[in-house]
């Protein structure tokens, strides 16, 4: 049995997105597989999206079970069902861990930096002949996971092929032309009903470079207004795990990222990083940043 999973600690739309749309393009191609997550799921994976008929595994442990492991790559925040052993396949966005992938996998590493991972999924359904064949519940999910990781285009990761794939997806759906603001409302109104748990479900916890703290939230909304006006719920959570921490703060309304921080030293490793000043702990960014596009930013730069 192929067992479809993501991360450890929470998974966002594009990694639920990834796992349930790869294990069906795998049984349609007969292959047995389950999609099965044990992590949290964050508010990126709206109501609405759950009630899809689409929807992950229950899992029992089988001697015989592979593991393919969608949108993470660092195998310390692996599903804690994964035996890395019996790793067969990686598939991720998030660059790092390219060569170590590549070494024990070979062809069936697949690392790209990339907008969405379900770009990459939708290109693997197209490779095998196979997109006529996707559901419009799961051409609903990675069209989601697209929108979600590219900031609705907005972000500089997004590449011309999630546009492609979009496109692609947006025939298979037939959803209407309003989909992604009604699908950013609806991830603020989740973030909005307990700020506390949103801030915990989408904070990476890594030290990865000097530039950035070991703590790294990040929160996607339409509107910034509400965040800005609730901060001390953002510091009281985030100094709940370490003094030494950001968030990053994207308004898509106003296509910017906002990073609020409140340590000294966290502060003088982003304006440095940035090239510009903090006021009243918040630096404004003229463009929409991803977490991963910074932390890319200041690995090139440490």
């Amino acid at each position: 049995m192929k067992i479809v999973t993501s991360g450890s600690k929470y998974i966002d739309i594009d990694a639920y997105a990834g796992i349930i749309a790869y294990s069906n393009l795998l049984r349609l191609k007969g292959i047995q597989a389950k999609a099965v997550s044990t992590a949290k799921l964050n508010e990126s994976i709206t109501s609405s999206l759950l009630e899809l008929n689409t929807k992950l595994d229950k899992y029992e442990e089988k001697e015989d079970d592979e593991f393919i492991i969608i949108d993470v790559s660092n195998k310390d925040y692996f599903d804690e069902i994964v035996k890395e052993s019996k790793i067969v396949e990686v598939i991720d966005h998030h660059t790092g861990f390219e060569e170590y992938w590549k070494r024990k996998l070979g062809e069936n590493s697949k690392i790209e930096f990339i907008g969405s991972v379900a770009t990459l999924i939708v290109e693997d359904y197209e490779k095998e002949n196979l997109l006529e064949r996707m559901s419009k519940d799961i051409a609903i999910l990675l069209m989601s996971a697209i929108l979600d990781n590219t900031l609705n285009f907005q972000a500089k990761v997004t590449n011309e092929r999630d546009k492609i794939a979009y496109k692609k997806l947006l025939k298979i759906a037939s959803v209407n032309d309003n989909y992604a603001e009604k699908y950013f409302l609806e991830c603020q109104q989740n973030i909005e009903r307990d700020l506390k748990v949103a801030i915990e479900n989408d904070t990476k916890v890594e030290k990865i470079c000097d530039l950035l703290p070991r703590v790294f939230g990040q929160l996607t909304l339409w509107n910034k207004e509400f965040i800005i006006s609730n901060k001390e719920i953002v510091y009281e959570t985030l100094n709940h795990i370490d003094k030494e921490w950001m968030m990053n703060l994207i308004s898509l309304e106003d296509a910017k990222s906002y990073i609020i921080a409140e340590d000294t030293n966290v502060k003088v490793g982003l304006e440095r990083l940035f090239n510009k000043s903090f006021e009243d702990d918040i630096l404004e960014l003229e463009n929409v940043w991803l977490r991963k596009e910074i932390i890319k930013k200041a690995r090139n730069m440490d």
